[in-house]
């Protein structure tokens, strides 16, 4: 029932409240959930998708879209042996993209006013619960100094660095007063502190030792550098668009299997995808117990030692040979790698169409695991579309309407990416 209501959400591109609402008044919708009859009343909260989103990752996801493979029969089949004896079938694309997260783009003197508004939330909290009286703290002092900088139509880079001193000696003077008031009182009043509470304060001592490092060596940069508070995870991504430079967001590694998309790494942190090749080839040998007959890949991926993975593993792939060119090429090579070339692009319009059609490049969910599964979900649900859509075409091909079968494809065509349909679903369309 859930992850059918994950399916109405991203299908629907609806928050969670108005997932619950929408289910609530549609009777389709609860039949896809599985209900038995139609009812006004929801079935659910929507704090539940919280927990959901906690429990369950890409790889469950991954797990129902190789069930949805195997129902209409475009897993991929057995070609042939090679001479080591592992069995080889099917194309495999592969290739990675960023996915955007919902933050504030940050600055400096934002950050360091996030850590001293959360110490001075906390002391509200520990002290209201407690009814103890509230120590002084420079809350005043930094809240001026930040608006005195952001009221500015022009900041200057003396305005900018003065401002920063001020606050970050706000916030080391408010750290220590914190801790010091803390000690003072019994370890069992502690206990009015969530853990989401403690995780906040500790992602606020990190974002304060890097913030005052860089300051005091004239630096713009450093080693996991902190951009949220609330979303210690998110790290900053170079992309070198001409939008934006940097961008906030996860790195996934995703592959394409008879037009099935299957995520297969999801990281925080910049990374070279072309270490994810040889995991891809595992992944695949693991769901359909063989490896792929041919992989398609772009230059980044094929690098020297990838190559010679790729060769050891007797697994074609039609790409430029490293090196100077041939004055004369094969022309059935030729052939071969302008007919990959032109399939490899289904990958990239995949990522465009999970982005724009499903939110993926709109990650709300603010843990790392619950972000983890909204890309899952976004991909899943772009799967289940392209699994109805053969199941139209096969329910239309066996009642002989071919007209409409023209009308039903050219509304999925413009809908969106042009998806391989599955063996056995669609003959050729005369």
């Amino acid at each position: 029932m859930v992850v059918g209501a994950l399916i109405v959400k991203h299908v629907e591109k609806l928050s969670d409240e108005k997932t619950i609402q929408a289910i609530q008044e549609n009777l389709y919708m609860q039949y896809l959930l599985g209900l038995e009859k139609f009812t006004e009343k929801p079935e659910f909260v929507s704090e539940l998708f919280v927990l959901v989103r906690k429990r369950l990752d890409h790889d469950f996801l991954n797990m129902l879209t190789l069930m949805l493979a195997e129902t209409d029969g475009s897993k991929p089949k057995k070609e042939h042996t090679d001479e080591d004896g592992n069995d080889h079938g099917g194309t495999m694309k592969i290739d990675a993209t960023c996915c955007d997260a919902e933050v504030r783009y940050p600055t400096d003197s934002n950050l360091l006013e996030e850590g001293s508004r959360l110490i001075d939330r906390l002391l509200d909290k520990f002290c209201a619960r407690h009814k103890v009286k509230k120590p002084q703290t420079h809350r005043t002092e930094a809240r001026q100094a930040f608006i005195g900088l952001i009221k500015k139509k022009r900041k200057g880079k003396k305005l900018i660095d003065r401002t920063k001193l001020i606050q970050i000696r706000c916030l080391q003077a408010d750290f220590q007063l914190f801790l010091d008031f803390l000690g003072k009182q019994s370890s069992t009043l502690l206990a009015c502190f969530s853990r989401h509470d403690y995780k906040c304060l500790q992602a606020a001592f990190k974002m304060y030792e890097q913030q005052k490092m860089m300051f005091e060596q004239n630096v713009r940069r450093c080693a996991d550098r902190i951009i949220s508070i609330y979303q210690p995870h998110l790290r900053p991504i170079v992309r070198g668009k001409a939008k934006t430079t940097v961008e906030f967001e996860a790195k996934i590694g995703a592959s394409i299997v008879s037009g099935y998309t299957y995520v297969g790494h999801v990281s925080w942190d910049a990374y070279n995808e072309s270490s994810d090749l040889s995991m891809q080839l595992e992944l695949y040998k693991k769901r359909f117990g063989m490896l792929p007959k041919e992989i398609q890949a772009d230059k980044l991926y094929l690098g020297k030692e990838n190559r010679k993975h790729i060769k050891s593993c007797h697994v074609n792939c039609y790409n430029r040979p490293l090196g100077r060119p041939p004055k004369e090429e094969n022309d059935t090579h030729a052939e071969d790698k302008k007919r990959a070339i032109g399939e490899r692009n289904e990958i990239e319009g995949t990522f465009g169409t999970t982005k724009r059609d499903y939110r993926a490049n709109d990650i709300r969910a603010k843990l790392d695991q619950t972000a983890d599964t909204w890309i899952g979900a976004c991909v899943f649900a772009k799967n289940i579309m392209k699994f109805l859509r053969g199941l139209l075409c096969l329910i239309f091909e066996k009642s002989g309407l071919k007209t409409f079968q023209k009308r039903i494809m050219s509304i999925f065509d413009s809908m969106e990416v042009v998806l391989p349909t599955p063996q056995g679903c669609v003959k050729e369309i005369n």
